[in-house]
């Protein structure tokens, strides 16, 4: 392939495996160190991944000396105490509550039901998020801007923005943090920006901006804007869109997967699987 110029890399990787998944390599030897990837450089391209790369080409070629793909065990896993060799049903340890995700509605913000199921009037979403009204929004709206269901970000409290927080002591003249000068603030600063005053808020370092930071990305500093919830994002949020439409439910649920394979290759490696189709309506053909 290499000489075809189709510039593919198989990169031996450090990985954590879950209990009940194994890395078999070509063989057929179970328990592998290190997972098998399939790239289109020989560098990492995401900060998830240079952790977890080889140092050079001959790490590598030592890596796959004890690498595979993961392979299931086919042993069940018991989803009460967590053992292997059976199913929660069957478990004679005594049952756990576990912590249940409460539902709410995104149009009445009401607990117990989703939007498809609210009765209240639905809101319109194309609105203007301001007044309410239907012509213009948010961004156009001639109303002076409503602070009813504003949070402020010092106090934590709704009912005002932060430049009115009355919870907050007087610190004096706001200067720009660019440049120091108390005649503005930094976002109308006509001064080269100034990196040393730049704070990454991935690594809370300074000297660079969160998109150019060469540290991991630390996912517990990243808020959904769906769900508000710290860890993840709003594109692997498993609550409701805050904009869903109401949808007419099947007469009876497919059923879902007992539970869901580990992502070997962190939280943005993931793709849709391959679907086989048959042909023609040929049983015997795939």
């Amino acid at each position: 392939m290499r000489e075809d110029d189709f510039n593919i890399y198989i990169i031996a990787m450090e990985a954590e495996v879950d209990d009940v998944i194994s890395l078999i390599d070509l063989q057929g030897v179970l328990d592998r160190e290190f997972v098998i990837g399939f790239f289109f450089s020989p560098k990492a391209s995401r900060g998830h991944l240079r952790d977890r790369w080889p140092a050079g080409a001959e790490e590598n070629l030592e890596r796959m000396n004890n690498a595979g793909v993961p392979y299931e065990r086919k042993v069940p896993k018991c989803l009460n105490c967590g053992e292997l060799g059976h199913i929660s049903r069957s478990c004679k340890e005594e049952r756990t509550e576990n912590e249940r995700v409460e539902i709410r509605c995104s149009n009445c913000d009401g607990v117990g039901h989703r939007v498809r199921d609210c009765r209240q009037q639905r809101k319109n979403k194309h609105a203007c998020r301001n007044c309410g009204s239907v012509e213009h929004i948010a961004s156009d709206c001639p109303e002076p801007r409503s602070a009813g269901d504003v949070e402020c970000r010092k106090c934590n409290e709704t009912g005002h923005f932060a430049k009115d927080c009355p919870n907050v002591a007087d610190r004096g003249p706001r200067t720009c943090r660019n440049c120091g000068s108390e005649d503005h603030i930094a976002r109308d600063c006509d001064q080269p920006r100034n990196l040393a005053t730049v704070t990454c808020r991935n690594c809370e370092k300074t000297g660079h901006y969160s998109r150019d930071c060469d540290q991991p990305k630390d996912w517990s500093k990243v808020q959904c804007k769906n769900c508000g919830e710290m860890g993840h994002t709003v594109v692997r949020c498993r609550q409701p869109p805050k904009d869903e439409e109401p949808q007419d439910e099947p007469a009876f649920s497919p059923g879902s997967p007992a539970r869901e394979e580990p992502d070997l290759l962190g939280p943005e490696a993931s793709e849709e699987p391959f679907e086989f189709k048959r042909h023609d309506g040929n049983e015997d053909l795939w």
